[in-house]
């Protein structure tokens, strides 16, 4: 057999691995069967396995198909969109949110799961590179606030980068969410109290309010050059 079977064989006992795993942690025994009909939906997402040429290609396979067997099981897309913020950066902010809740979830039912996401995000933070970190502006804030919630519910450890970058935003968040991280945390099971709450939240910090304000007063120009 040439190594490039072994591969492949390797690669298909793999995907066979995470579809049966996924079934198990999605409740949803369907996945193989509407496999084609599914790949093109929102519904399930699938691994592209001819992509895997390495250990990490594989941590990060594994971890990604635990999250979205959570977010099947526990995330209902109803509530998601019945209470997502109208502000546009929020909203980037509200989806880590919701994904941190429903893996949450999943590394309180199994320490397996637990294991793979917790891998692959030291995995994520070792490969963090920046260039230069002087100011506020050099971090995006979507990416400050998944380190900031990587640490606060997943309790995973940054390293001196991701520490550098997060102390950039962290009283930002601190000031805002702090304050409601154990009524967040005592309600990952429910999706309607934890969004909202959520939503509120960002919706309160102060960066997003200016950023609304310049939109409504963008809007507003834009009305009166069309009068």
């Amino acid at each position: 057999m040439n190594d490039n079977k072994k591969i492949n064989n390797l690669k298909e006992k793999l995907r066979q691995a995470l579809n049966s795993t996924a079934k198990v942690i999605s409740d949803d025994y369907n996945v193989d069967k509407n496999h084609e009909e599914n790949k093109n939906t929102k519904n399930f997402d699938f691994i592209n396995f001819e992509n895997l040429n390495s250990k990490y290609d594989f941590i990060k396979a594994r971890a990604d198909s635990d999250s979205l067997a959570l977010k099947k099981k526990f995330s209902d897309d109803r509530i998601y969109q019945k209470n997502q913020p109208l502000n546009t950066s929020c909203k980037s902010l509200y989806s880590i949110a919701e994904k941190i809740r429903y893996e949450s979830l999943g590394c309180k039912m199994l320490r397996g799961i637990e294991k793979n996401l917790k891998e692959n995000y030291h995995q994520i933070i070792e490969f963090k590179k920046k260039d230069q970190l002087k100011t506020k502006e050099d971090v995006p804030v979507v990416e400050a606030f998944e380190l900031y919630m990587l640490k606060k519910f997943h309790g995973i450890k940054l390293n001196s980068l991701t520490n550098k970058m997060l102390n950039f935003w962290e009283n930002d968040f601190d000031q805002v969410i702090d304050k409601h991280l154990k009524f967040l945390k005592e309600n990952l099971e429910n999706q309607e109290k934890y969004s909202l709450r959520f939503s509120e939240i960002l919706q309160e910090m102060e960066i997003f309010q200016n950023e609304e304000n310049e939109e409504n007063e963008e809007e507003n120009q834009n009305e009166d050059q069309n009068n």
